[in-house]
């Protein structure tokens, strides 16, 4: 019988150490909550730019659309995302939702400000070559390895996984079509939890013996 072959994928990501020496270099505020959010939600940089002010309720955010690309007419495309698991809906921790709640008092501030305005850009969103520049600009600063903008995203995954939050709730929040996916691309940062299990076992049977 042949046995199936498990593809890794290579991700690269940073540390929390490495992204807050990131972080704490971007003084641009909106960039900073932009590079903010897809750390701590492990958003695609498609959803985080399609995403208006509509979509932010209480400590949530709505991903059912994605950008693209930018026309040449400066119009963005706007599309479902790729898979129905991508559709959800993200918890976002209460730091966030804060950051999120001042930039929006920020906009606010604009004449003609609705909620179909872009949460990263107002009227229009971040292009994303310009995100790229920020990012690396930012990188230098910091002095932390320079990584992709879909790098966030892993870096949100392997973040989970350090603190053992279960599988199924990455790939949940990550928006991936089946488990296996998540399990292909992140289970060699998984922590090998064996002794863990041993010990569980043993403090088990040592607090209720099955022979008495």
């Amino acid at each position: 019988m042949n046995t199936p072959i498990q593809i890794i994928l290579k991700v690269d990501f940073w540390t929390y150490e490495e992204f807050k020496n990131f972080i704490q270099v971007v003084k641009e505020k909106h960039y900073q909550i932009f590079f903010e959010t897809l750390y701590f939600t492990g958003l695609r940089q498609g959803e985080c730019l399609a995403l208006t002010w509509k979509d932010f309720k209480d400590n949530y955010l709505d991903i059912y659309k994605t950008i693209s690309k930018e026309q040449e007419n400066g119009q963005y495309i706007i599309n479902t995302p790729k898979t129905k698991n991508s559709i959800r809906k993200i918890k976002i921790d209460s730091h966030l939702v804060g950051l999120l709640n001042e930039l929006k008092e920020s906009y606010q501030k604009y004449e003609g400000f609705n909620d179909d305005w872009y949460i990263f850009g107002g009227i229009k969103p971040f292009a994303p070559t310009t995100i790229g520049r920020k990012k690396d600009k930012y990188c230098a600063l910091a002095g932390v390895k320079k990584i992709r903008i879909h790098d966030f995203r892993h870096s949100h995954a392997s973040l989970l996984l350090s603190f053992g939050v279960p599988i199924t709730v990455i790939s949940q929040r990550l928006g991936h079509s089946d488990i296996n996916m998540t399990l292909n691309t992140y289970s060699h940062l998984m922590p090998r939890d064996e002794d863990k299990a041993i010990n569980m076992i043993n403090n088990l049977i040592d607090c209720n013996p099955l022979i008495n």
